[in-house]
């Protein structure tokens, strides 16, 4: 019996040594009454993780060592049951491979993906997958593994993965479509979105020029129940000023500041800016009030923009702009050089030189230099005031500051030179710019082209227009304007009229005055035929003639003899509104008695006086 037992101990002993580690645990079947070690369920769970560990050390092993062509083989490097996808193997891989090599670990969990169905991964492996995926920059990985694993979406991690993407402008400009698809992604899991991470995915969609983005994840987080703050409102007014939708902005600013909430300076400064160039002065004073009651005063960026605003709004409001100023000094503000340039400006444009340089000079003593932009300022003033010599000094006062000649320092010589009459030197200076190594842009050819024709130099003018074809920039409707002016003063309104042509083949639409010009140029050749022309042209596109333009024509056609057209044009006058001076009269009168008799003239006078009388009553 003893024998037995020993034979029977032996035999276990000898299986036990050939199974593996992994096979244990299945042969250990044995009875206390039999003699053998009974291993309870704490045992086997503890071999169970021991051989997880070793399979899982395996898996690492052979992805690290980056053998050629892993996925096709690894299975074939494990034994049979080795438990390569059970969710602790699994967690442990995942685990070591995203602390060594993200990348790898991503890899591993594609293999995964396609090799089995069944496979898992627990939560606190997928945080630590998702974490090292977004510490890695891996944007696309960590996406595609959220879209694959529902308990990569847990809270706390998936916002930081929104909050850091969001972060990464870099990313997010190299890859147009990387936000629309985090866009499609939050959309799914908008429940597990904190308020700070909408507010950073809505910055990013801002700052990437995606207002579509931004609409449907605003859209979103109302429809998920989170309330905005300060910041989101921030955001929605940036949006709409960009949209163009500025009173919907500004009905956005009201709502929420009922409610306490005052968005961030630079948004509001951004709508009164608007409110502001667009002369809607009640709109400013409105917002700032809501500013100053709701505890967020203006800053000085906000008081710049109403000042440039009040400074390019015309003389009449320079004052006003002043007045601002003042008060900045007043309540404390140091005015910086932009505030200084912006006042400055304000006053060249309005021709008040003396104040100007009172300006200047207060700005220079206390300490604040000027920069180019403050120089080419005052050297436009001092031009625009016909002081040439001052201007040309304070030129080269900049050069020796240190500021560089460009194309903007350029094109301010170039203005002043051809206001001022200096041709020459204008001519001179342009052809300069390409050896001083200073690019020319269409202002630059437009300032020149405006210059040669008010100068009486058409044919140069129109030769310069033809080099800014050729140097391939695109013309503008000021650069047509001028030469189509220039030409039919000249009688060359055929020519204008290609010009014209070409402007509507580049899409720009000319200024209405530019249609006069050509009208009142084929009277001055006397062509009557294509002066009607081009006025029904006119009449057809809704676009009212002046009164001159008309008044040329009839004359124009009275001295051709062609008084019932005259009388057509006459009656076309007087629909419109306008009236017949007495030269028309007087000239009508004369043709009428010239052709026929003083009978029919008297009647045909009578007639147009009895509509006048009707076309006043009509109009008033």
């Amino acid at each position: 019996m003893i024998l037995s037992k020993l034979r029977s101990k032996s035999i276990c002993s000898r299986r036990r040594l050939f199974f593996p580690v992994w096979e244990i645990s299945a042969s250990r079947s044995c009875s206390s009454s039999s003699g053998i070690f009974i291993f309870t369920h704490s045992n086997q769970q503890a071999e169970e993780e021991a051989r997880l560990q070793i399979t899982a050390s395996m898996v690492c092993d052979t992805i690290l060592r980056r053998l050629p062509r892993w996925e096709t083989s690894i299975l074939s490097l494990l034994p049979p049951n080795s438990g390569v996808f059970h969710s602790n193997c699994v967690g442990l891989v995942i685990r070591r491979l995203s602390e060594s090599n993200p990348i790898l670990s991503f890899r591993y969990f594609l293999w995964l993906s396609s090799s089995s169905s069944s496979s898992s991964l627990d939560p606190s492996a997928a945080a630590v997958f998702l974490t090292a995926l977004t510490n890695a920059r891996a944007w696309r990985a960590a996406m595609h593994a959220i879209c694959s694993m529902k308990c990569l979406t847990e809270v706390s991690i998936f916002n930081s993965f929104v909050l850091h993407l969001c972060k990464d402008t870099r990313a997010l400009h190299c890859d147009e479509n990387l936000l629309h698809d985090l866009c499609d992604i939050i959309e799914r899991n908008s429940t597990s979105l904190s308020l700070p991470s909408w507010n950073s995915a809505l910055s990013a969609s801002l700052r990437t020029k995606r207002p579509d983005i931004f609409r449907r994840l605003y859209a979103k987080m109302i429809e998920s129940d989170t309330a905005p703050d300060a910041a989101t409102a921030g955001y929605l007014i940036r949006v709409l000023c960009r949209d163009g939708e500025h009173a919907n902005a500004y009905h956005v600013l009201r709502h929420v500041s009922r409610k306490g909430i005052i968005p961030d300076v630079v948004s509001i400064t951004q709508l009164i800016s608007f409110f502001a160039k667009g002369k809607s002065f009640g709109h400013v004073s409105a917002i700032l009030h809501l500013m100053i009651s709701g505890g967020s005063p203006p800053d000085l960026l906000t008081y710049q923009a109403i000042i440039d605003a009040l400074c390019s709004a015309g003389a009449t409001m320079v004052d006003q702009a002043l007045r601002i100023f003042r008060e900045l000094k007043l309540k404390g503000y140091s005015p910086d050089v932009v505030t200084y340039t912006a006042v400055i400006d304000g006053l060249c444009k309005s021709r008040r030189m003396d104040e100007a340089w009172l300006l200047w000079w207060e700005m220079v003593s206390n300490g604040i230099l000027p920069n180019s932009y403050t120089y080419n300022v005052i050297i436009n003033g001092c031009f625009k005031a016909g002081d040439v010599d001052r201007a040309l000094n304070l030129c080269d006062e900049m050069l020796s500051k240190g500021f560089p000649a460009s194309t903007l320092s350029c094109n301010t010589m170039l203005s002043g030179l051809c206001i001022n009459g200096r041709l020459a030197e204008a001519v001179k200076l342009f052809d300069e710019m390409p050896t001083r190594g200073i690019e020319r842009d269409v202002i630059t050819y437009n300032t020149l082209i405006q210059g040669l024709c008010e100068g009486g130099e058409t044919s140069d003018a129109v030769e310069l227009y033809s080099s800014l074809i050729a140097a391939g920039i695109e013309p503008s409707i000021s650069t047509y304007t001028p030469l189509i002016f220039a030409l039919c003063n000249e009688m060359r309104a055929t020519d204008a009229t290609e010009l014209v042509r070409s402007m509507e083949s580049r899409g720009l639409v000319p200024l209405v005055c530019t249609n006069d010009f050509v009208v009142v140029g084929f009277c001055r050749s006397g062509d009557a035929d294509n002066g009607m022309a081009w006025l029904s042209k006119m009449l057809r596109s809704n676009l009212k003639p002046r009164e001159e333009t008309m008044s040329r024509l009839v004359e124009c056609l009275s001295s051709l003899d062609r008084v019932d057209d005259a009388l057509q044009v006459v009656n076309k006058m007087l629909h419109i509104g306008y009236g017949l001076g007495s030269a028309i009269c007087r000239l009508l009168v004369s043709k009428l008695c010239g052709e026929d008799s003083p009978q029919r003239a008297s009647r045909v006078m009578e007639e147009i006086m009895v509509l006048e009388s009707y076309f006043d009553a009509v109009h008033s």
